[in-house]
């Protein structure tokens, strides 16, 4: 087992940005809207609109100028988003933005201000259109979904979007911060972020629903294309509730299949379905042994097969349409149970240094989900601050890093 690196993210946020500083009906104008996109993307710059003169360019954002800025934005006769400004009111140095233009490129950049300001220009026909923005140091450019980790596309496939959204988890904070840091130069890096292993146990919530249901089609094809099976692209478009496309030969009866990504599915709604020569059925919620005990409960009836979790990782490793940068699918993630915790007192709700609580995939140390072991990074992760002592905080996580990695590859 390799040495266990140590990450705090713990003061580090990541924001996605939406950069659409334009009224309602003016945002179906791909050329005004993709032209001040790319203008912003040029002069390193993100913002949020709502415009008018209120302070000087450069003015730092603040409980005190927000209220001002919220105050005589109201008086004109407008509403403006409070959740959007205490958004920007929380952006600090150093922290990651994202964001997605009009043309479905996506950057990602480091803050480079001192948090958000005003950067409103009057008669500007770019910073015209902003009140608080902020700088980056540069951004980085993905040209298209496949580029980025599947999770992170997933986060802008909802049709609504707020003009500034936090991205909590610990585990999507790594992403983005490795999206900006791994094309970083190396003396101007300031993490090193593993890539996150893909085993059977988590790669259906490493998949976007899109990427799991065109995985179950992948699988359907290699067992029945040499039957003559194809699949018909315009069965993918009918909403159809119980099924998700279909696969037609001559002579045949189709096939076709239910996929869930974290619900359950209700097989007894297709055992009398007896128009498809199969029904291909895969929730991301059931392991390899609760597939074994449906495919028994369900025996008699050829038409269904439930595929399980490791048949549908096999055919994930076998092709490589999904790896990116980010993803690890050669390496197995190292559980929990491989790691020496024998000084440690294993329970529900850790409250003392010497307490954690054990998962499939994490050990959380001291405090629940705070300082944990994460088995798909590798690494020991400080998401958010555990103790108010932060030098007592650091002593605790320098000798849990010490425990854990005895006898690792030092």
């Amino acid at each position: 087992m390799n040495k266990i690196p140590f990450l705090n993210i713990a003061d580090v946020n990541c924001w996605m940005v939406y950069l659409m500083p334009f009224a309602t009906d003016d945002r179906a104008n791909y050329e005004l809207v993709s032209t001040l996109q790319q203008t912003c993307i040029e002069a390193k710059i993100f913002g949020m609109g709502w415009d008018m003169p209120c302070f000087e360019y450069g003015t730092p954002i603040s409980d005190e100028n927000a209220a001002i800025y919220i105050e005589k934005y109201k008086k004109q006769g407008g509403s403006v988003s409070e959740d959007a400004v205490n958004g920007y009111k929380a952006i600090r140095k150093g922290d990651y933005v994202i964001t997605r233009l009009k043309n479905s490129h996506y950057y990602v950049g480091r803050v480079s201000s001192e948090g958000a300001m005003y950067i409103y220009k009057e008669n500007d026909p770019v910073y015209g259109r902003f009140s608080w923005g902020g700088t980056v140091d540069k951004w980085i450019e993905f040209a298209n979904d496949g580029e980025l980790p599947s999770e992170i596309a997933g986060r802008f496939s909802q049709r609504l979007h707020s003009t500034i959204q936090r991205i909590a988890p610990y585990r999507q904070r790594l992403l983005v911060i490795s999206m900006y840091e791994n094309f970083e130069a190396d003396e101007n890096r300031r993490f090193e972020i593993p890539r996150l292993k893909i085993g059977v146990n988590n790669f259906v919530r490493s998949l976007n629903y899109m990427e799991l249901e065109d995985l179950v089609a992948l699988y359907i094809s290699n067992k029945h294309g040499s039957e003559g099976y194809k699949l018909l692209p315009s069965s993918c478009k009918v909403s159809q509730q119980n099924f998700e496309f279909r696969f037609v030969a001559n002579g045949r009866k189709p096939i076709t299949c239910q996929v869930k990504n974290q619900h359950d599915i209700e097989i007894d709604y297709y055992i009398q379905e007896n128009s498809y020569e199969y029904i291909y059925i895969f929730s991301g919620k059931w392991n390899d042994e609760c597939v074994g005990e449906l495919r028994g409960k369900y025996e008699e009836y050829k038409h269904i097969y439930i595929i399980s979790p490791s048949e549908l990782f096999e055919a994930l490793k076998k092709d490589n349409i999904f790896e990116n940068k980010f993803y690890d699918f050669d390496n197995e993630p190292t559980a929990p149970d491989r790691l020496p915790l024998d000084d440690y007192h294993i329970c529900t709700r850790p409250k003392k240094e010497n307490e954690c609580s054990v998962s499939g995939d994490f050990v959380c140390f001291i405090k629940k989900d705070g300082l944990v072991y994460s088995s798909e990074f590798g690494a020991l992760v400080l998401s958010w601050h555990i103790l108010e002592d932060r030098e007592y905080e650091q002593r605790c996580i320098d000798q849990i890093l010490k425990d854990i990695n005895r006898g690792t590859n030092v």
